[in-house]
């Protein structure tokens, strides 16, 4: 298939096309939006945009390539997308949708359904010969036409599709033209006179076993996709979660801070951030060993768990130290909430290693900060707790 890729991204720009270029795509690749506006005038067999690009967004540019070809299949992708641009998208006329980060082989089976469609049209129609077989050319001619049904196939859409862009004089697309129609069962091929060429009457009915077998294949993408979305949602879990405790890393930590950033800049939502690191630590692995202290870190993340709201982001910062972002929450807020959790911390059962400890620091985010400076700032108010007595729960401005 001849694809357009069109994602800012450039490793993973990178990698979408190389991976399809080895199943024998040609794809054209896109970082910018505007970029993309300037080569439209090319038509493809399948688009692949991101939604958010630069200077134009995917959206827009889907709405623009439907309106010039109504038929053009797309399939949209993108990441930390609100359910109404999905929907918005789907309104438009998409065929499918991505969520980032997705495993490569979700695309590639969406990409082959596509193809397979493709390709079963073309199998619907009959040969007078069955022992016929149609040239490259011909079977690219008669996907197009299959595509565009009750459309004209313009003279301009064969040479971008059938003879890829190649200078294509008349008499070789009526030769083209003669030699299909000659190898077809039915008068399907219309004439459209200065126009092009069209398929009107064409109608897919198909045959019992052929319908058993769509069946047979439709079942099976089922389970190939079900088993897709399984592997996808184990990665996404590995790649985003501490796999000791069961909470976000700083990789998931860092992509949610991005959001309530833009929701902070967007529309002034506060967002305060609780660092919080266990008092002498070390000395429960090194008295008790490290399979006492990593039970202890598991029920300490049950029991944040449990305590924070479901809008509050939890993540294992590093070693006994946690982040807590806390959403629309103001600096006071957040400092009775440390309090609160100081004490449920110390009441914590912890039979063979005694009661523990966490001291605490706090910050809220500013207009300029970055996730590094909110969390610099969180870091010294834990520091001063620390350097204050341990157990205590300290704000630097």
């Amino acid at each position: 298939m001849k694809i357009l890729l069109l994602e800012d991204d450039i490793s993973l720009n990178k990698a979408i096309k190389k991976v399809l270029e080895l199943d024998d795509h040609f794809v054209h690749t896109f970082l910018d939006g505007q970029d993309l506006i300037d080569g439209l005038e090319v038509r493809y067999d399948l688009y692949i945009l991101d939604i958010n690009v630069p200077h134009i967004s995917g959206l827009e540019l889907l709405d623009i390539i439907l309106g010039q070809n109504s038929q053009a299949k797309v399939i949209m992708i993108s990441s930390n997308t609100d359910i109404q641009s999905i929907q918005t998208a789907y309104d438009l006329g998409c065929v499918d949708y991505l969520k980032k980060p997705f495993h490569i082989t979700e695309l590639r089976a969406k990409i082959n359904r596509l193809k397979s469609e493709r390709e079963h049209s073309v199998s619907l129609v009959s040969l007078k010969d069955t022992r016929e077989t149609l040239t490259k050319k011909e079977k690219r001619l008669l996907n197009l036409l299959l595509d565009n049904q009750m459309y004209t196939v313009t003279y301009e859409m064969i040479e971008q599709d059938v003879y890829e862009n190649k200078p294509m004089s008349m008499d070789a697309l009526r030769a083209l033209v003669r030699r299909l129609r000659a190898k077809l069962a039915d008068d399907i091929i219309e004439n459209m006179i200065d126009e092009g060429y069209s398929i009107s009457n064409f109608s897919a009915v198909p045959h019992e076993n052929t319908q058993n077998h769509t069946e047979q294949n439709m079942e099976a993408l089922q389970e190939e996709n079900r088993l897709l979305k399984v592997e996808k949602e184990v990665l996404l879990k590995k790649s985003t979660t501490d796999p000791l405790t069961g909470l976000y890393n700083r990789i998931k930590i860092q992509e949610i801070f991005l959001y309530e950033q833009q929701q902070f800049i967007r529309h002034g939502d506060s967002l305060s951030v609780i660092l919080m690191d266990l008092d002498n630590f070390k000395v429960v692995n090194d008295s008790h060993g490290h399979n006492i202290g990593d039970r202890y870190l598991q029920e300490l993340a049950g029991t944040l768990s449990a305590f924070f709201r479901k809008v509050d982001m939890i993540g294992r910062w590093g070693g006994e130290e946690f982040i807590i972002l806390l959403p629309r929450t103001s600096l006071a807020e957040a400092k009775e909430i440390a309090l609160e959790l100081r004490e449920k911390i110390n009441g914590m059962d912890c039979p063979k290693i005694g009661q523990q400890t966490a001291s605490f620091g706090l910050s809220t985010l500013a207009k300029q900060d970055t996730l590094n400076t909110v969390v610099h700032r969180a870091d010294k108010g834990l520091f001063l707790a620390k350097e204050r007595g341990k157990n205590r729960v300290e704000i630097t401005l």
